[in-house]
């Protein structure tokens, strides 16, 4: 049943969160845009078609009804045969819109659209609320068929890139050849699992030449009708992507109906959408979905590697300084100058005492290269640096003290008064006294 301005597709095949015709109304916070993965499935099918022609078949799929009644129209053997200025003429009688009977000379681009009405209402959906995401999603659809070796230049169409902008065209200025091809051959690998690339098999009763071998087929020749070609085209600038309308031609195609003084395409409808549309229609890629995060290899995308030097530390340079080995002196940078701590009286001090063995204070501390060998090392480090070892020598020193005081006594130079004998022992009991005289109890 047709609805004046809409279309039910009883008969479409939902695609992968798509439901019945018969779904109750979805509640008021879920999303009403299709995301990234969803638009670059629904627009897989005509992204590759020339600009020109892509443009008609974006504007027409918002008119999904009067798509229909053209397909008919076209199919009655009455206007079969119409061509040029006649075709214009019997066109002027239809209250079309100027994109849908722009389409009237490509009847196999009508009966696709007609065959698969479930997308078509799903891609007039999303052009009417989301014009500059659908023609994004073309762009980032041709990188990926140019990528992958799909979309060149051939006899039948001219493509150039200006900045980052694929831009197909046709390649004979009065015939336009439709391009046909399967999705999941010409993009490659498809990143979306959820969101496999709509396929619209050839429409009955038509047939297209034999593929190249970049994958596209294209058909006859289909000489231009100029009243009805090339008044809208994509505007592709950065920030400020639309369609671009010629409004002088619009309205002369459009005669006798609703004229036009802007050159942005806009829906024409209420609230932006296609009449009678309360909600997102289902289809191919199902309702809209929030917005979720791409992966790296997205289409149009290259596959993003995180450089090597991103994750690993820098290479060492040839003049770095290394941590220095125990012992040995730390560098300090040029023009720093250590702070004094409390305290730093003391360490100045234990950093002038000598060495063992080695006289005068403040001895310099010889270089890390210039070291004897390991016997010596304890004998010339100043005393603060030697540790447990430091007390070796003192004991040497009373050692020496105490023989000095056994000699005095043995001479005679101290005697024990009277009443007894000098003690046994005695002087090693006084020893070590710094006169070098022994003493004994009394």
């Amino acid at each position: 049943m047709l609805h004046a301005g809409w279309i039910s597709a009883p008969h479409a095949q939902p695609g992968p969160q798509a439901v019945g015709p018969q779904a109750v109304a979805q509640p008021a916070d879920t999303a009403t845009a299709f995301n990234t993965e969803q638009l670059d499935a629904l627009l897989a099918p005509i992204a590759l078609y020339p600009d020109p022609l892509l443009t008609q078949v974006l504007m027409a799929s918002t008119y999904p009804l009067q798509v229909v009644e053209a397909a008919r129209w076209v199919e009655d053997p009455a206007h079969k045969g119409l061509s040029g200025d006649a075709l214009t003429k019997a066109l002027a009688a239809q209250p079309w819109d100027p994109s849908v009977k722009s389409l009237v000379p490509f009847p196999s681009v009508l009966a696709m659209m007609n065959g698969q009405l479930d997308w078509m209402q799903q891609l007039g959906y999303a052009f009417a609320d989301q014009q500059a995401d659908v023609l994004d999603a073309v762009q980032r659809l041709r990188r990926q068929a140019q990528a992958h070796g799909s979309l060149q230049s051939s006899p039948q169409q001219v493509v150039r890139t200006e900045e980052k902008t694929i831009i197909i065209e046709p390649a004979q200025p009065n015939v336009v050849y439709v391009p046909s091809y399967n999705p999941t051959v010409v993009y490659g690998a498809w990143p979306y699992p959820s969101y496999p690339p709509v396929y619209l098999p050839l429409p009955p009763g038509y047939v297209f030449g034999t593929a190249l071998v970049s994958g596209l087929a294209f058909g006859a020749g289909v000489a231009i009708t100029a009243s009805l070609w090339n008044w809208a085209r994509p505007s592709w600038g950065y920030g400020n992507v639309n369609v671009n309308v010629n409004v002088n031609r619009y309205n002369n195609i459009n005669v006798n109906r609703h004229q036009i003084n802007s050159n942005v395409w806009q829906a024409n409808r209420p609230g932006g959408r296609p009449a009678g549309l309360a909600r997102p229609p289902a289809g191919p890629v199902g309702r809209p979905a929030r917005p979720a995060g791409l992966p790296a290899n997205a289409v149009g995308r290259p596959q993003v590697s995180v450089p090597r030097n991103a994750v690993s530390p820098p290479a060492r340079s040839a003049g770095a300084v290394r941590t220095p080995a125990a012992g040995a002196s730390r560098p300090q940078a040029a023009g720093a100058s250590r702070p004094q701590a409390a305290g730093a009286a003391g360490q100045n001090r234990a950093a002038n005492r000598p060495a063992a063995g080695q006289g005068g204070p403040g001895a310099n501390r010889p270089a890390a290269s210039a070291r004897q060998p390991a016997p010596q090392v304890a004998a010339n480090r100043p005393a603060s640096r030697q540790g447990a070892f430091s007390g070796i020598n003192e004991g040497r020193q009373a050692g020496q003290f105490g023989q000095r005081g056994a000699q005095s006594r043995s001479a005679g130079q101290f005697q024990r008064p009277a009443g007894g004998g000098p003690r046994a022992g005695g002087g090693n009991a006084g020893g070590g006294h710094a006169g070098g005289r022994g003493f004994g109890r009394r």
